[in-house]
Formats: C-alpha cells, sequence, structure tokens
C-alpha cells in the first residue's frame, strides 16, 4: 500500500488508542565517488598513497617536497590538506613542516581504516545503508566535510505496534471478524451506481477548512484587458476608432507629420524599414466635397520645401518623393490619425464640424531595451478636430481618461515635437512621483492645411505598456511579454 496512506490511518488508529506509533533515528550513510572506487578497491585512500610515498622519501619529508611530488600532483593530492589526517589516524607526526611516519604506517602498509572498511560494505550495500547506532555516526565523523567519499544524513524509521492495553481487546475482534475491510471514495460514480457497489462504499466527508488550491481559471491577458478598458473609455466620451497598416509610406508616418526627411528618427537606426516591397505609391489628388481638388503629395511637397500655403517658411530643402515613398513598420499612431484626418478633410472640406478618432496598435522602434523600452510596443493616439479647440479642452480630455483609468493627477509640461505648436508632454502622478506616458499639442498649420484642413487639431500619443505598469506594479516593461505564470494566475478576471 502506499506509504502515506497506511501513515494516515496509523495516525488515526494511534489517537482512538487502538496503535502504538514508534520512531528511531538513525544516520543514514550514502557513498560518493571517490568512495564507490575505495569500497570496490578500484582507488585507495588519499591518506594510504601519502603515506606510501613518505615511506620511499625514507619515512619523513617536508610539505615543499611532497608538494611537487610527480606521482601526488597526478593524483590531486595536497600533501598540507591530509598532513592532520595522517597524525589523528596515528600514521604521522606533524612537526616543522615535516611530516615523519609512525605507528605502523612506518613498517609497512597499515591494516584497513574504519572508514575504510565501511565503504566496503556500503558497495555491497548498493552504495546506500546503515549499521546502526553509535558506529553510523563514528563512520561518518572520519568522513566529515568529505562528501566525495562519504555523506551522511539524520534520518527517522517509523514503526507501529498494537497499543498494550487493548491489544487483547483488538485480537479478540479480529479472532471474531468485527474488522473488516471498508472501501472509501471521495464521488459517487456511474459504474458504482450500475454494479450497486455504491452500497458497499463509505463515502468520505468535505473537510471544507483543509486547505486547497487556489484556482487559475482560463482569462484574457492582463495587457489585451487592460486594451480593451482603454477602448471602451474613448468610445464612452463619444471618439470613434481609427487604424492604419503595420507596413506604412513614410509619407504618412513622417512626411505628412512635417518631419524633414533628414530627421534622425527617420534613420534606419532608428526606424524598421521593409525590404520588399521597398515602397507604395503615394496618394493620388482626391475631389474634396465642395468640388475642388486636393493634391496632398504636392501639398507637402511644398509646406517641406518652402511653407507652400501654410504661412511657414518650411525646412528649406529639396523634398524626395522617393524617400516619401519608402515602406516603414510605423513608428506611431499618429499615422492612424494623419489617415483619418485626410478622410475627414475629404468628406467635411474645413472641416465644420467637431470630430473626435483614437486608435491603439504596435509600433516599432529600434529601442534599445531597457526597464521601460521595447523596440516593439503599444501606443494610444488620439486627434480631435474642432474650430473651438485649445489646449485646455486638451487638458480636459486627457485628465478625463486617465480618471477612468484610476489617474487622477494629470500635468502637461512644455515639451518639442516637430508637428505640433504648442507642444507638451503629459506626466501623471502615482505613488507621489511624476512619470512621462507621452506627448501631446496642436498640429502646426504644416500639418492640417495640406490635407485641407482648417481647425485646430489636438493631437496626443500615450504609451499603453507604462501605463500597464503602473495598474499591475511591475518594474520593467518585459515582464509584461515574459510567460511570468504567478503573475499571470494573480491576475483578476475583471476590472
Amino acid at each position: 500500500m502506499d506509504q502515506s496512506l497506511v501513515s494516515a490511518a496509523a495516525t488515526e488508529l494511534a489517537a482512538q488508542g487502538w496503535l502504538e506509533l514508534q520512531a528511531q533515528n538513525y544516520t543514514e550513510l550514502k557513498l560518493g565517488e571517490l568512495g564507490t572506487l575505495i569500497g570496490a578497491e578500484e582507488a585507495e585512500l588519499p591518506e594510504r598513497r601519502l603515506a606510501r610515498v613518505i615511506r620511499g622519501l625514507g619515512g619523513s619529508a617536508s610539505i615543499k617536497d611532497l608538494g611537487s611530488n610527480d606521482e601526488l600532483s597526478l593524483a590531486g593530492i595536497q600533501a598540507g590538506k591530509f598532513a592532520r589526517n595522517l597524525a589523528e589516524l596515528g600514521w604521522a607526526s606533524f612537526e616543522g613542516g615535516a611530516l615523519s611516519l609512525s605507528g605502523e604506517a612506518a613498517g609497512g602498509e597499515p591494516a584497513p581504516t574504519a572508514l575504510e572498511t565501511a565503504l566496503d560494505e556500503l558497495v555491497k550495500l548498493g552504495g546506500k545503508g546503515s549499521f546502526g547506532e553509535p558506529r553510523d555516526s563514528e563512520i561518518a565523523a572520519l568522513a566529515r566535510g568529505r562528501k566525495e567519499l562519504l555523506s551522511s544524513a539524520e534520518r527517522t524509521r517509523r514503526s507501529v505496534a498494537p497499543a498494550a492495553a487493548r491489544a487483547a481487546e483488538l485480537k479478540q475482534m479480529w479472532d471474531a471478524g468485527e474488522i473488516t475491510e471498508a472501501r472509501e471514495a471521495n464521488e459517487l460514480t456511474p459504474e458504482m451506481l450500475a454494479d450497486g457497489s455504491w452500497r458497499d462504499v463509505q463515502f468520505r466527508a468535505y473537510d471544507v477548512t483543509l486547505a486547497a488550491e487556489t484556482p487559475a481559471p482560463g482569462k484574457a491577458h492582463p495587457l489585451v484587458r487592460l486594451i480593451e478598458e482603454v477602448r471602451l473609455a474613448f468610445l464612452e466620451l463619444g471618439f470613434s476608432e481609427a487604424s492604419c497598416p503595420m507596413a506604412e509610406t513614410a509619407f504618412w508616418d513622417f512626411d505628412a507629420l512635417f518631419q524633414p526627411q533628414d530627421h534622425p528618427a527617420r534613420e534606419m537606426q532608428d526606424t524598421f524599414y521593409v525590404g520588399h516591397p521597398a515602397s507604395y505609391p503615394l496618394p493620388e489628388a482626391y475631389q474634396m466635397a465642395d468640388g475642388s481638388r486636393l493634391d496632398v503629395v504636392d501639398n507637402v511637397k511644398r509646406a517641406h520645401e518652402d511653407g507652400g500655403d501654410t504661412g511657414g517658411r518650411g525646412w528649406r530643402y529639396q523634398w524626395s518623393e522617393k524617400r516619401a515613398s519608402q515602406v516603414v513598420l510605423r513608428t506611431h499612431m499618429t499615422a492612424s490619425s494623419i489617415h483619418a484626418l485626410a478622410k475627414i478633410c475629404q468628406r467635411d472640406s474645413g472641416p465644420q464640424n467637431p470630430y473626435k478618432v483614437f486608435s491603439i496598435g504596435r509600433v516599432f522602434r529600434r529601442e534599445t531595451v531597457d526597464f521601460k523600452h521595447l523596440p516593439e510596443f503599444t501606443q494610444v493616439d488620439g486627434i480631435i478636430v474642432d474650430q473651438n479647440a485649445s489646449l485646455s479642452s486638451l487638458m480636459g480630455t486627457l485628465r478625463k481618461f486617465y480618471e477612468r483609468m484610476g489617474i487622477e493627477d494629470v500635468m502637461l509640461k512644455p515639451d518639442f515635437f516637430p508637428y505640433t505648436e504648442p507642444s507638451v508632454g503629459v506626466l501623471v502622478k502615482w505613488e507621489g512621483r511624476w512619470l512621462e506616458m507621452g506627448g501631446a499639442g496642436i498640429f502646426r498649420p504644416e500639418v492640417t492645411l495640406p490635407l485641407g484642413c482648417t481647425a485646430p487639431v489636438l493631437a496626443w500619443g500615450l504609451g499603453l505598456e507604462r501605463l500597464a505598469m503602473l495598474r499591475f506594479g511591475l518594474t520593467a516593461i518585459k515582464d509584461l511579454y515574459l510567460p511570468k505564470l504567478d503573475f499571470l494566475k494573480g491576475a483578476r478576471i475583471t476590472g
């Protein structure tokens, strides 16, 4: 029978006074690798070889001479380490830096030691066993600290016997057949019902006080749930959702945002460029709702070169259509906002009505991985197109969004981005510290006017992983993506 079941039954019967439990402590000995070889006579004790070398040198030798001895060096035996062992065995004395053999070791090979005898006996027992107290402890003491020879562990041997006071009564019940085998079961099965064996079974009672494993049901990943929570927050604030391809033209990712083509962020050390296909066609001119034709590419080109009709001076360089048509992995979801703004302007020239659009998606940058940066992460982007839009309404929108995320303190500080003016950094207060969550501002005329938009456009881009780190109490962004089962099992199913 299973030992744990026998132990449980014996413990219960002992509590009822029928049995007595007895425990005996003993030392269990286990051979090491060298001890196995010595016990099988395939090797010898280092002390025995050391004594033989000293005997060959005339019965006495300095530690220095023994340290340079080839036989000892090849065997890995350090004379200084085993000098005290020879003295304890009575095989040598150690004086003035020299070892001098004494006793039976001086005249020839000493008789087998108690340790060697024990190693031999343990080999015959299969490498593990016990000889009984006190010899076990003595042998273990001889090999203490030398696990290559022998290791020891304190064990307990348990036994059970009828309680002396009730032994006669127990025998009488056994002889009379009053003690019978009882089958126990945890649950009623269809097989028991079919063959009627349920009548002969004792069902175990449930003990609700026992410790039980905490269930870990299947659930959506915490980051996925947070994305849905963010999506719901913007939808409830009256926003519409937009998106764009992951592989986007540099035109929509950079140029339409008035980012110059020689900007450092557009270099290959910062941006992932796609090799196949290496380019996409740029958008053709289209008809606006008021019947006019709008050539977005030409407008963006002129905005870069000399400002065009935006009232600015541009970047003063020759804009390249070839560079604009390059395919990149989108570096921000603002590309989605620009796509959405272009469609709004085409549908509603001006536009005249307020529009609110948001997007959530994966973006890609050649970031150095650290506790808060990854080359692939999630960004929350949004725009508000409104004739009456201002930084005050931008602040109110972001504050309302973060309130829904459980964060009350939001602050905007002056910042710089190529495509917004004024530009602000978005910070939130968490556990007494201000943490940067993203950037925001009002699109420059060089961004909006080439698309046919004359109304102010509020824009922002926020990092979702940083919000997740605050929400879930993580110190490194990578922890969101590592298969840490304790974190996943402990995540709440809702909320």
